[in-house]
């Protein structure tokens, strides 16, 4: 089914334009769930195969200031372009038929199995998100891997707002990012399902690796293509190098304000902070009962979501407590 070109959608919606029934849309759900910043990211198809290519504007005419009969300068804008390249991830569910069976629900029994893999899957993407490398070509290249220096000769080191630790792996951060359409956003490849299968093989001899026997068990197969687009890097920053070994001397919420304030334009999409668990942790308890601190449910019997300047708080384990300084280097 064709997905409307500028409508935006997050994984579960655009699942659910090819088969609103269908086991897309089912897969789709249980990645959202399992992790918010997947859940929250704008999703389109991509522009090409290989890839979703896309225009950075480099530099912008200034204009002439001019008297009468006095001439204006030839100028014109600058671009280069960029291809964004998608991961390909995959993952099998064997089930031996001797469980599979055993109680007569197989159906119940292999669907129990195949959600832990693609829960499974999920964490795998999400921390792809985050720190997915240029050279690692089987992954999407990740936020950390956009704004990995404060050395002010590159772009993207504008928004990246320094916490203050020093060398040593006992570090994290803190991700800003404004999901829209033409600035920060994923996408799945030209033609393909939301960027989602699976295949379903049914009962078949399964191969034992160790014994290199084989027995009968019930297989299918789960694959994953998904990139990461950071078509305007000013609609993202990071707040990087906070010494997770003193989080009570780290002014986090001062921290946040900073790139809040590192952003093109807050109020022109959909705004979320990302941190995991230890750092949400230390925001609240110091945040305390802020007039700007929120945790109002969005709707109706929903759960109470931490809010910063009205910004959404969202958890991401795939954040590590260990990461290496951000440095001018």
């Amino acid at each position: 089914m064709a997905i409307i070109a500028d409508q935006m959608y997050n994984l579960r919606d655009a699942a659910a334009q090819f088969a609103p029934d269908g086991q897309e849309l089912a897969v789709a759900e249980v990645l959202s769930q399992t992790n918010d910043i997947i859940g929250d990211m704008l999703m389109k198809e991509s522009n090409l195969d290989s890839g979703h290519e896309y225009a950075v504007r480099t530099g912008i005419p200034a204009g002439t200031w001019r008297r009468a009969y006095q001439g204006v300068d030839a100028e014109k804008a600058t671009q280069k372009v960029v291809l964004a390249r998608p991961g390909t991830l995959g993952a099998y569910s064997v089930v031996d038929k001797l469980i599979a069976e055993k109680g007569g629900h197989v159906d119940a029994v292999r669907a129990g199995q195949s959600k832990g893999i693609i829960a499974g899957m999920s964490d795998t993407v999400a921390s792809a998100l985050i720190y997915g490398g240029k050279k690692e070509l089987e992954k999407c290249v990740g936020l950390a891997e956009y704004y990995n220096t404060t050395k002010s000769s590159v772009d993207t080191s504008r928004n990246v707002v320094n916490a203050g630790g020093t060398a040593g792996n006992d570090k994290t951060s803190i991700y800003l990012v404004v999901w829209d359409s033409d600035k920060v956003f994923g996408f799945w490849p030209k033609g393909s399902k939301a960027g989602i299968s699976r295949e379903d093989f049914g009962l078949v001899n399964h191969l034992d690796t160790n014994t290199n026997k084989e027995y009968p068990a019930y297989k299918e197969y789960f694959e994953w293509q998904i990139g990461l687009a950071v078509q305007d890097w000013r609609y993202a920053a990071r707040v990087a190098n906070i010494n997770t070994g003193d989080l009570a001397n780290v002014d986090l919420y001062g921290l946040i304000q900073d790139a809040e304030e590192r952003i093109q334009k807050i109020g022109v999409g959909k705004a979320v902070l990302y941190m995991n668990r230890t750092v949400r942790a230390a925001l609240r308890k110091q945040l305390g009962k802020k007039a700007n601190v929120n945790y109002a449910p969005d709707q109706p019997g929903a759960k109470p979501i931490l809010t910063v300047d009205d910004i959404p708080v969202h958890i991401c384990d795939a954040i590590i407590n260990t990461e290496s300084l951000v440095s001018n280097s």
